[in-house]
């Protein structure tokens, strides 16, 4: 079996040390939409994936229906 390496307890320092302590402000912005675009936000991801399906099935059924003329 491998050593296990030593712990380290030295505590880090300088400017890219982690700060302990104390309180983090985090600020949040938000951004202002038009009511289209607030719409159009909350349901991209839906219309995207519905618009692809759609997209597909009328894809299969179009080459479908040439497929059934070509072979009449």
């Amino acid at each position: 079996m491998s050593k296990r390496p030593k712990k380290r307890n030295k505590s880090y320092s300088g400017q890219d040390a982690k700060q302990s302590g104390g309180q983090r402000v985090t600020r949040y912005t938000a951004v202002t939409r038009s009511p289209l675009g607030e719409w159009w936000h909350e349901r991209q991801r839906m219309i995207k994936i519905g618009g692809g399906i759609i997209a597909v099935v009328v894809i299969l059924g179009w080459l479908l229906l040439e497929a059934i003329r070509l072979i009449m």
